[in-house]
C-alpha cells in the first residue's frame, strides 16, 4: 500500500461499534419504526377503512394489491437507481414521499382514489428500506453484521405494533384519518434530522471516488485517531463488480444462489403480506371477534416481531443461517395453521398472534439480512431491492387471493392452511441454499490458487 493510501476496512471492521455508529444505528431504527406504523396502518383499521370508504372489507383486497405493487416497483427500479446516486439520498427523498402520500391517502374520497395513493406511498416505501439495511451493512463489522441487520427489523416491528394499538384509539376518539396524520406527520418532523444526521456510505463513496474527502471525514467520525491527507486515496479489500449491478447478480457462480434467494423471499413474503393484511379481519369474520378486539390481537404479533429476531440471532450463531430460517419457516407454517382454531378457543389468538411475529417476521427479518450479507457493495441495494421485489410480486396475489377466499366463504381452516404454505417452499429453499453453500465451502481449498 502505497504512502498516500488509507483502507478503509482497518475502521468499519473492527468489532466496537462506537458512538458514531450506534447513533447511525439509533437513526436508522426510528425511521424503520415510523415506517412500520405507516406500512401497517391500512392492515390494522382495515374494517373501520371499509366501513368509511363505503365498501366491503373484501374490497381492501385491492388496497393490499396495490401496497405490494407499489412496493414491487420501488424494490425493482429505486434500489437499483441507489446503487448509482446513493444510500443516502434515496433515503430522504424515499421517506419524504412516504410521508406526504400518508397524508395523501386521508383525502382519498373513493377506493380507486386510496388504491392509487397507497400504491404510490409503498413505491416510495419499496425504494427506502432496501436502502436502510444496505447502508446499515456497509457500516456494520462483518462479524456483527448478521446480528445487527437482523435486530432493525424489530424497530420495524414496534411500529407496526404501535399502528395496531393506537390505531383504533384514533378511531375512537376521532377517525381512521387522525391515525394516518399521525403517523405521516411525525415521518416528516423526523427527515430533517435524517438530513443533519445521517452519511452516505464509505464503502459506495470509495467505488465512486476512492479519493472523496468525505471517506475520511466519516472515518474520522468513527476513529477519532484516524487521519488522512486531501491526497489520501482509499482502499478496501473487498472486490468491486464490473458491470451492471443486476447483471452482477448472475455472475461469479451467484446465479443458484440468487434464484434461492428470491424463491424464499417471493414465497415467505406472500405469506407475510398476506397474513399480515388480512389477519384482523380473518380473526373478525372467521373468529367471530368484535373488530376492535380482532385488531389489538393481531397487534400482538409485533411484540413477536421484536423478540424474533433476537431468538433467530441465538439459534442463527448454534445452526448457521440458512438452517434457523428453515426451521423457523416451518414452525411458522404450523402455527399459522392453528390460527383456524381461535373460534372454539379465543384465548388462543393472542398466542398465535405473538407466533406470527416470533416466527413468520422473524425469518423475514433474517431473509433480509441474508440477502444483504451475500452480495458485495457494488451490488448490494440491487440485490436486496430485487430480491424484495420478487416477494412483493407474489405478496400482490396473496392478499388478492385472501379477499377472494373470504368472500367465497372458504372455511377457517381451509384459508388459513392455504396463505401459510408458502413458508414451506421458502423452508425447503433455504435448506437448498444450505447445501449449496456447504458444497462451495467444501470445493473452495480445491480451486483456491497455491
Amino acid at each position: 500500500m502505497g504512502a498516500d493510501e488509507r483502507s478503509i476496512d482497518s475502521v468499519l471492521e473492527r468489532p466496537e461499534m462506537g458512538s458514531y455508529r450506534w447513533v447511525l444505528y439509533a437513526l436508522c431504527g426510528l425511521l424503520m419504526g415510523l415506517e412500520g406504523y405507516d406500512a401497517y396502518i391500512v392492515a390494522n383499521l382495515a374494517p373501520f377503512i371499509a366501513r368509511g370508504l363505503d365498501i366491503s372489507i373484501p374490497s381492501m383486497g385491492f388496497v393490499f394489491t396495490a401496497q405490494a405493487a407499489g412496493m414491487a416497483v420501488g424494490f425493482y427500479t429505486i434500489s437499483m437507481l441507489a446503487d448509482r446516486l446513493g444510500r443516502r439520498n434515496i433515503i430522504l427523498i424515499g421517506s419524504t414521499l412516504f410521508g406526504l402520500l400518508t397524508l395523501a391517502s386521508t383525502m382519498a374520497g373513493h377506493l380507486e382514489q386510496f388504491v392509487i395513493v397507497r400504491f404510490l406511498a409503498f413505491g416510495a416505501l419499496g425504494g427506502t428500506i432496501p436502502n436502510i439495511v444496505a447502508l446499515l451493512a456497509e457500516f456494520m463489522p462483518e462479524a456483527r453484521r448478521p446480528r445487527l441487520l437482523t435486530w432493525i427489523f424489530i424497530a420495524h416491528g414496534l411500529g407496526a405494533s404501535a399502528a395496531g394499538l393506537f390505531g383504533p384509539s384514533f378511531v375512537q376518539y376521532h377517525s381512521w384519518e387522525a391515525a394516518f396524520w399521525a403517523g405521516g406527520v411525525l415521518l416528516l418532523l423526523f427527515v430533517p434530522l435524517l438530513w443533519l444526521r445521517l452519511p452516505e456510505s464509505c464503502r459506495f463513496l470509495l467505488i465512486r471516488n476512492p479519493s472523496d474527502p468525505r471517506i475520511g471525514e466519516i472515518l474520522q467520525r468513527i476513529d477519532p485517531d484516524f487521519s488522512f491527507t486531501p491526497s489520501t486515496r482509499f482502499t478496501t479489500t473487498e472486490v468491486k463488480a464490473e458491470g451492471l449491478p443486476l447483471a452482477g447478480l448472475f455472475r461469479d457462480g451467484r446465479a443458484p444462489m440468487t434464484l434461492l434467494l428470491w424463491l424464499a423471499m417471493g414465497s415467505a413474503l406472500c405469506a407475510t403480506a398476506t397474513i399480515s393484511a388480512w389477519k384482523p379481519s380473518f380473526l373478525h369474520v372467521l373468529g367471530g371477534l368484535e373488530t376492535a378486539t380482532a385488531t389489538r390481537m393481531s397487534a400482538v404479533s409485533a411484540f413477536g416481531a421484536m423478540v424474533g429476531p433476537v431468538m433467530l440471532t441465538l439459534l442463527m450463531k448454534r445452526i448457521g443461517v440458512p438452517l434457523a430460517l428453515a426451521l423457523t419457516l416451518i414452525l411458522g407454517f404450523v402455527a399459522m395453521t392453528m390460527l383456524a382454531l381461535v373460534a372454539q378457543i379465543n384465548a388462543l389468538g393472542w398466542v398465535l398472534s405473538f407466533a406470527f411475529g416470533l416466527l413468520v417476521i422473524g425469518a423475514q427479518a433474517g431473509l433480509n439480512s441474508l440477502a444483504a450479507s451475500s452480495y458485495p457493495t457494488s451490488m448490494r441495494s440491487t440485490g436486496i431491492g430485487w430480491a424484495g421485489g420478487i416477494g412483493r410480486i407474489t405478496s400482490m396475489i396473496g392478499p388478492g387471493l385472501g379477499g377472494a377466499m373470504l368472500a367465497a366463504g372458504w372455511g377457517a381452516w381451509t384459508i388459513y392452511t392455504a396463505i401459510a404454505s408458502p413458508l414451506v417452499v421458502a423452508a425447503v429453499a433455504m435448506l437448498l441454499f444450505y447445501r449449496l453453500k456447504a458444497g462451495t465451502a467444501r470445493r473452495a481449498p480445491a480451486t483456491a490458487p497455491a
